[in-house]
C-alpha cells in the first residue's frame, strides 16, 4: 500500500488500464482454448469413426479366421497416418489380442465392435493423437496482451498528465500562493481552495424568486431619543452606554412581549418591527400597543435611574413586510414608513404621533382614541376601557421586571 501511495494519479490509472487489459486477454484466451479444445474433439471423433468403419468390417473376418498376422498388418497400415497413435484388437472379455502403436491415454482412445453376423467377436480401438499446440497461442496471446498493456499504460499516463496540468493551472488560478503542492493530489487541493473561496457572496440569485412573506403588511414603531443630545457631551463613556443601554433594555422587554424586532436603522433613533398575526393581534394593534407601554417604562425609568428619558414616538404601516429572505427590494420599500415614522417621532415631543399610513387601519380607532392636533398632525389618545386592563396588567408585569425598586405606580398614563 506504501508503493500505491507514493504513485500520482496518472501511473495509478496506467496501472489500472494495464491490469484491465492483461485479464481481459487471459479471459479470452482462456474462453478461445476452451472452445478451440471441445472443437478438435469432436473433429477427433469424426475422424475415428471414419478410421473405424473403414477397418472394422476387413478385421472383423481376419480374428474370425484367426489370422492375426493379417489383423496386425491391417492395424499397422493405420499407424502410416500422423494422427494415429495406437490400435489393438481385443476379444469379447477385453484381452488384447492385436495391439500396434501406444494406447498409453484411455482419454483419446475410440472403440468399435467387431462383428461375426449377428455376434460380437470383440472390439477394435485406435487411439488419435493432438496434433496441433496450444503452447504457441498462449505464448502469441500473452506477448500481444503484454504489449497491449504497455501502450495503454503510457496513453493512460499521458491522458492523465495533461489532465493534470490543466488541474494545476486551475489550481493556480484559485488557490492563494504558496498553497499549491506538486506532492499532494490536484483535485484535493482543488477542494480545499474551492472551500476557502466566498462562493455564498459572489453566487447570484435567482431574482425571479420573490419572498411571499414580504407581501404581507407590517407595522413600525419609532422612538427618537430626544434628549440623548444633552447627554453626549455631559458625561462620561461609560454614563452615556448605561443611559443608551436604558432606552434599549426598554425596546426590547416590549418587543420580546408582543412579537416584534428591535432593530437600529436610523441615527439616535430606536424602530420596532411588527409582522403578522401573532397572540390574535394584528401587526397594527401591536405597534399601538408598544407606543403605550414605552410611554409608562420611560416614566418609570426617569424614577429608577434619576435622569431625563425622554421620548417621542411614532407609528406607521407598510404594505410591504420585511420578509424571511430580508430581500433587497422589500428593505428599500420599507425605508419610506422608516423616516416617515421618525420625522413624527422627532416632533412628538413625549406624545404618540400617528401617520397617516396606520390611520388606514380600524384597528388603532377600536382601540384609543385618535386626536387630530392643532398643527395637523394625529395623536394617540387613551386606550378604550376594554383594552385598559390588559395594558395596566402587561405594564404592570414589565415594570416588576425592569425596575422592581420603584415599587407599583398608580399613575399609569392612560
Amino acid at each position: 500500500m506504501v508503493f500505491w501511495e507514493r504513485l500520482d494519479i496518472g501511473q495509478k490509472t496506467g496501472l489500472l488500464a494495464a491490469a484491465a487489459v492483461l485479464v481481459a486477454a487471459q479471459i479470452t484466451l482462456a474462453l478461445t482454448l476452451a472452445s478451440k479444445a471441445h472443437f478438435e474433439e469432436e473433429t477427433r471423433a469424426l475422424h475415428a469413426e471414419a478410421l473405424l468403419n473403414a477397418v472394422v468390417s476387413r478385421t472383423a473376418g481376419l480374428v474370425a479366421s484367426d489370422d492375426m498376422f493379417t489383423a496386425t498388418s491391417e492395424l499397422n497400415k493405420l499407424l502410416s497416418s500422423d494422427i494415429v497413435g495406437g490400435a489393438a484388437i481385443s476379444d469379447v472379455d477385453g484381452e488384447f489380442l492385436v495391439v500396434v502403436g501406444s494406447l498409453a491415454k484411455a482419454e483419446r482412445l475410440y472403440h468399435a465392435p467387431l462383428r461375426i453376423g449377428p455376434d460380437i467377436a470383440g472390439r477394435l480401438t485406435v487411439k488419435l493423437e493432438r496434433v496441433s499446440s496450444n503452447s504457441s497461442l498462449k505464448w502469441t496471446v500473452s506477448a500481444l496482451s503484454l504489449v497491449l498493456a504497455m501502450f495503454s499504460y503510457a496513453g493512460a499516463v499521458s491522458i492523465s498528465r495533461s489532465q493534470s496540468h490543466r488541474l494545476r493551472a486551475v489550481l493556480g488560478r484559485i488557490a492563494h500562493s504558496g498553497q499549491v503542492d506538486d506532492r499532494i493530489d490536484a483535485l484535493a487541493q482543488i477542494e480545499s481552495a474551492i472551500n476557502d473561496l466566498p462562493l455564498d457572496i459572489i453566487t447570484p440569485t435567482n431574482a425571479e424568486i420573490v419572498d411571499e412573506t414580504s407581501l404581507n403588511s407590517m407595522a413600525v414603531t419609532t422612538m427618537s431619543l430626544d434628549h440623548l443630545g444633552k447627554y453626549i457631551d455631559a458625561v462620561d463613556e461609560i454614563t452615556l452606554a448605561k443611559y443608551v443601554g436604558t432606552y434599549e433594555t426598554l425596546a426590547k422587554a416590549v418587543a420580546q412581549l408582543l412579537d416584534g424586532d428591535l432593530q437600529t436603522v436610523r441615527p439616535a433613533s430606536l424602530t420596532l418591527f411588527f409582522e403578522g398575526t401573532k397572540r390574535g393581534m394584528t401587526p397594527d394593534a401591536r405597534a399601538v400597543i408598544a407606543s403605550t407601554l414605552l410611554q409608562h417604562l420611560l416614566a418609570v425609568a426617569e424614577r429608577s435611574q434619576r435622569r431625563k428619558f425622554i421620548c417621542g414616538i411614532g407609528i406607521g404601516r407598510s404594505a410591504m413586510g420585511r420578509g424571511e429572505q430580508g430581500s433587497a427590494y422589500a428593505t428599500l420599500y420599507n425605508q419610506t414608513v422608516i423616516d416617515e415614522t421618525l420625522t413624527m417621532a422627532q416632533r412628538a415631543g413625549s406624545s404618540v404621533k400617528l401617520a397617516s399610513s396606520i390611520l388606514e387601519s380600524d384597528q388603532v380607532e377600536s382601540l384609543f382614541d385618535v386626536i387630530e392636533t392643532a398643527d395637523g398632525d394625529t395623536q394617540l389618545g387613551a386606550p378604550t376601557p376594554e383594552l385598559l386592563p390588559e395594558l395596566e396588567k402587561q405594564s404592570k408585569l414589565l415594570q416588576r421586571r425592569l425596575f422592581p425598586d420603584v415599587g407599583e405606580q398608580s399613575d399609569l398614563p392612560f
